[in-house]
């Protein structure tokens, strides 16, 4: 009889745990399990919408945006530097970089912007050329600034010089051209623009660094000077120190050839001028860049090749 209700009495409390231990498996299946299946399935879901992203950049750009719609230019310009550098992401960047571009060239161009412009006395037996390497500026900024007609000048005249301390950074992955001012021992962005085709030579890889050297216009096969009235329409390239590495307009021939296809190699050495209008390499760039940029480079800025 003892044994009997001995049998019988672990057989209730191995009934009990058994039933605890299942309860408590329901418990945990229908409180934990279930709400965190459910929670990655929407989270799942949600993963598969195209759910817009977040950009911090977008908020700084719009407050930079309004300081400059009130005449406020440097601090608005400055907001954006400060963007630029906080939030290289954004998609705001490129509308930035423009907006930047645009503001400094204004202020380069402008005589009522004395900021980094002086005052120059022509003396007997100057030219336009010989100021122009004196004072580390061009013939180009020279006759823009001072609304020259020609290139004759007088002793005594008065001409407002802009040194320019540009150096050229291509960068051959985003294909850019960005034009960086020298302030003191730093650089900083000035303006980008982008390039339409880059062909670098065989023997030039990046990183590489050289200078630009010399500036040709050309017009009919030949090298024309700044005060011939072919000049404005003249082919205008600038030139890297190492053979095959030039800024130019981008070739008809190139320009008409069909997305992603590559323009025709062309003799590696040119005997003219006229066959160099055509290079097997460059960086290439729109006729209205190339323009802007000839009239800020010298002969011996910094030219940087970058990936």
């Amino acid at each position: 009889m003892a044994k009997t209700q001995l049998k019988l009495l672990l057989f209730l409390v191995t009934l009990s745990i058994t039933l605890g231990c299942m309860a408590t498996a329901y418990y945990f299946y229908t409180r934990v399990l279930t709400p965190e299946k459910l929670i990655q399935a929407e989270m799942a879901g949600m993963k598969k919408i195209d759910m817009p992203r977040f950009d911090p950049g977008s908020k700084r750009f719009d407050v930079a945006i309004a300081q400059i719609k009130e005449n406020k230019i440097h601090e608005g310009r400055e907001l954006l530097y400060k963007m630029l550098q906080q939030f290289p992401d954004s998609a705001t960047c490129t509308e930035a970089k423009r907006i930047i571009g645009e503001i400094n060239l204004d202020e380069i161009y402008s005589l009522k912007n004395k900021i980094g412009k002086r005052d120059y006395i022509v003396q007997p037996g100057d030219s336009l050329a010989l100021i122009a390497t004196r004072q580390a500026t061009n013939m180009d900024m020279l006759v823009r600034l001072n609304g020259l007609m020609g290139n004759t000048l007088q002793p005594g005249d008065h001409l407002t010089i802009q040194p320019l301390d540009f150096s050229v950074v291509v960068d051959i992955s985003e294909k850019t051209v960005t034009l960086r001012r020298k302030a003191g021992e730093k650089e900083y962005f000035f303006k980008e623009y982008l390039a339409e085709s880059i062909r670098l030579p065989p023997g030039v890889k990046a990183p590489a660094e050289m200078e630009i050297k010399g500036k040709s216009a050309v017009a009919e096969g030949k090298s024309i000077l700044s005060n011939d009235p072919r000049y404005i329409n003249a082919e205008k390239w600038l030139p890297g120190s190492r053979a095959g590495v030039a800024l130019r307009i981008t070739p008809p021939a190139m320009a008409k050839a069909q997305p992603g296809t590559e323009p025709p190699a062309t003799p590696p050495v040119a005997d003219s001028l006229a066959e160099a209008a055509t290079p097997e390499s460059g960086i290439f760039l729109a006729r209205a860049d190339l323009e802007e940029l000839f009239a800020l480079v010298r002969n011996g800025s910094k030219l940087y090749i970058v990936r």
